[in-house]
């Protein structure tokens, strides 16, 4: 596309902004449902009339990409009509997916350049926003792509962000002259505003003119390596508390402050004068707490609302609804099948003397069994989920260490690689110019040939062209000959059937004398019309008499049926009131055994808890009277008190001890398994890379192959179509000199001796003349 844009300038060919309007008119026409894109493409640009080669390939590759890349381009329109609703139009969708495509896929062939020549033929605000949403690429992953990444892979969509971002800089310069032309033409619309009302400053400066300065082509710059997704940072401890020995000084002045206040309360409260009052009024009896009682009661029935009671619910209808014939059938066809499988059922009874109650049991115990094992298997998997989600996280670490590693390698690979392909592109420039010189001198050989194999096919055609001029009026000339002796037949033949004749009176009681099969005369034919139609008539009426009785029996065998539905239906009702009344007994004794039973329950848990909070106070006296020894003991025992701590202390000791010998242990296990996981992941990669480079060898090699194969086949079938060709060719030549020579044999020239197809014609015609009006005179 680079090139077809390059090949732009060229004075026939379309200008850009008919080129961007052909392409948009191109996509919107398409339909995929009547033509196929090819047929498309050449019926739209045969009916434009476009011509030139870049025109073409330019509208075709615009057309295929949108058409390929549909489900990208809808994602990032709409994501771009969500974020700018309000300053675009849908009318515009169509022109807006084909910028983004050139953008997001083509700007590595095209240059910054020649998309800016592409940007300023259109509306400059409408690419101001495109332009603005297309280089943020923050609001670009944000909004597409998560809608991206459910139609490609990850690394595809990486790349594509990656390109936007190599090409950032060029397009913030375009957004830029874009923003200047729209606030320039603000500016000039503002001012052509003033002037109109007379309050226009002085004239502005002479405009600066524009210099024509050639194309600047920019090279295709490699991608750029996917953004790498930043590491969480490290997880920082807080250091461990320093160990100390007893309570500290500070625990020991809170105790101490703990202890006076103790004794303050209780020497306060031991004053009588610190005591509440006993007050003679308060142990009266009194009925101050009925009385609230009864208010709040009656407050209660006056705020709470009563329903209405509702009317009773109308009986079943008692009238019969009226069936017709296929009701009737369906409903007495599904009673016979019920009846036939019961019959069947006690078949089976009387013949295998068992049921399938046994059968029921067992299926219940194995469809137990199936969910207690669905339910194992489901914990196991669990297990093996939360195992197979740690090595995961222990590989994606490594993996994200790898992959920086990688990137530095591919960065260093890059700048190596960019160097050796900037020297074979001056290389090949060398070469190119080299052979461009060497074309160029050859040039003036091939135009003196070609004027000299012109003027020899002109030569060549002005001879074809006499001899066929000559051939052509003699054929005339016969063909006029021809033509002369025919009317002169045509003449005669009108005169001969001019000659009267006599006809024959029509009999209705005779036959034509045709001599033909089931030949009769005229009244014959008409009596056995008659009795035909009769014999008809007689048909319909016995078919009607008998379409009359199978009508009757049909009734009559519905009336029947329909009986026995009624019947049917009066039976089924009285057992489902039946069935439904012990449904109704059922559950009524089951709520009670249920009632029942909650009771026991209740019973029973209450009988627990009270033992419980048995226990529990029994089990707190316990450890008070225990306490209680125990401080007795302490205060008995104050010498040992330095002897407790350090053993409390050891013990503490001890445990720290024991605890960072178990961290350790963890530690190195981790780091084993670890290591384990990196070594079967490098092995796992090396040896998916060598399979991923041997299929592509091997896929490159048997599409060489098929290609050599199908070139081979593609050559030879050419020939053979040629050779075809040419027998074609010779074999028509070859018909045309012998028809052309038998027509130059068999034609009449006038006044020679032998006798043309014409005279001979005309002869015939004479002798048949004479002969039928020799016939006629005998007649007479």
């Amino acid at each position: 596309m680079a090139d077809v844009s390059a090949d732009m300038v060229e004075t026939n060919q379309l200008s850009v902004k008919e080129l961007i309007d052909t392409c948009q008119e191109c996509c919107t026409s398409f339909n995929p449902a009547q033509l196929s894109l090819d047929a498309h493409a050449d019926a739209f640009l045969s009916a434009r009339s476009v011509t030139a080669e870049a025109d073409c390939a330019f509208i075709r590759q615009v057309l295929y990409g949108t058409a390929r890349f549909q489900a990208l381009l809808k994602s990032f329109v709409d994501s771009f009509y969500r974020k700018h609703s309000g300053s675009v139009l849908r009318g515009d969708a169509q022109l807006y997916k084909i910028y983004a495509y050139l953008a997001i896929m083509r700007l590595t062939e095209l240059g910054t350049e020649q998309y800016r020549r592409l940007v300023s033929v259109a509306d400059p605000q409408k690419m101001m926003v495109l332009l603005e949403f297309i280089i943020d690429t923050d609001s670009l992953v944000e909004c597409c792509r998560d809608e991206w990444l459910k139609i490609y892979n990850k690394e595809y969509v990486d790349d594509l962000l990656a390109t936007l971002v190599s090409f950032r800089p060029e397009l913030e310069d375009v957004l830029q002259q874009l923003q200047d032309q729209v606030h320039l033409t603000t500016q000039a619309s503002e001012a052509e505003a003033a002037k109109f009302t007379g309050t226009s400053k002085a004239a502005s400066a002479a405009r600066k003119k524009t210099v024509p300065e050639p194309f600047n082509l920019t090279q295709p710059k490699p991608k750029l390596q996917p953004i790498e997704e930043p590491l969480p940072p490290p997880v920082k401890c807080h250091p461990a508390p320093t160990p100390h020995q007893g309570p500290t000084k500070e625990e020991r002045a809170i105790e101490a402050a703990k202890q006076r206040n103790r004794q303050q309360q209780l020497q306060r409260f031991s004053d009588p004068a610190h005591g509440p009052f006993h007050l003679l009024t308060a142990e009266r009896p009194t009925n101050t707490q009925q009385l609230k009682q009864q208010q709040e009661e009656e407050l209660a029935k006056q705020l709470t609302l009563y329903p209405g009671k509702p009317r009773p619910a109308p009986g079943p209808p008692a009238a019969q609804v009226r069936l017709n014939a296929a009701a009737i059938l369906r409903e007495d066809t599904v009673y016979k099948k019920k009846q036939l499988q019961e019959a069947q059922m006690i078949k089976r009874f009387e013949a295998e003397l068992r049921d399938s109650s046994k059968h029921d049991s067992w299926q219940r115990e194995a469809v137990a069994a199936d969910l207690a094992a669905r339910a194992a298997a489901v914990r196991q998997r669990r297990d093996d989920l939360a195992a197979t989600q740690q090595a995961a996280i222990h590989a994606r670490q490594q993996l994200v260490q790898q992959n920086l590693q990688a990137g530095q390698q591919l960065k260093e690979q890059g700048e190596a690689d960019k160097a050796r392909l900037k020297q074979q592109m001056e290389a090949e420039l060398e070469a190119n110019r080299r052979q461009r010189d060497k074309v160029q001198a050859e040039k003036a050989k091939v135009e003196a040939a070609l004027e000299k194999l012109e003027l020899d096919n002109r030569q060549r055609a002005e001879g074809i062209r006499q001899a066929e001029a000559a051939a052509a009026r003699a054929r005339a000339a016969v063909v006029a000959a021809d033509e002369a002796k025919k009317r002169d037949i045509i003449l005669q033949l009108r005169a001969f059937e001019k000659i009267p004749r006599k006809g024959k009176e029509f009999d209705p009681a005779e036959s034509g004398g045709h001599n033909l099969l089931e030949e009769m005369s005229l009244l014959e034919l008409r009596q056995r019309l008659a009795y035909t139609t009769q014999r008809h008539q007689e048909e319909e009426e016995q078919q009607r008499a008998e379409i009359f009785q199978k009508k009757k029996e049909k009734e009559g065998m519905l009336a029947r049926k329909a009986a026995n539905i009624t019947s049917i239906r009066r039976i089924a009702a009285a057992q489902a009131t039946a069935r439904r009344q012990l449904t109704k007994q059922q559950q009524a004794a089951a709520a009670q055994q249920a009632q029942a039973r909650t009771e026991d329950q209740a019973v029973q848990l209450h009988e627990k808890l009270e033992a419980k909070r048995a226990a529990t106070h029994a089990e707190k006296a316990r450890l008070a009277a225990e306490e209680k020894r125990i401080k007795f003991e302490q205060q008995q025992q104050g010498a040992a008190a330095s002897q407790v701590e350090e053993t409390s202390f050891a013990s503490l000791v001890a445990g720290q001890a024991r605890e960072l010998a178990q961290r350790q242990r963890s530690t190195k296990q981790d780091a084993v398994q670890y290591e384990a996981t990196k070594a079967k992941s490098n092995s796992v990669r090396m040896k998916s890379v060598k399979q991923d480079m041997k299929a592509k060898t091997d896929f490159i090699k048997a599409y060489d192959e098929s290609m050599q194969q199908l070139r081979g086949t593609d050559q030879q079938f050419r020939q053979q179509e040629l050779t075809r060709k040419k027998g074609l060719v010779e074999s028509q030549h070859d018909f045309e000199a012998r028809l052309g020579q038998t027509h130059k044999e068999k034609a009449y020239v006038p006044g020679s001796a032998t006798e043309g197809p014409a005279a001979a014609l005309l002869k015939q015609l004479s002798l048949g003349v004479l002969a039928s009006e020799a016939s006629l005179s005998m007649k007479q």
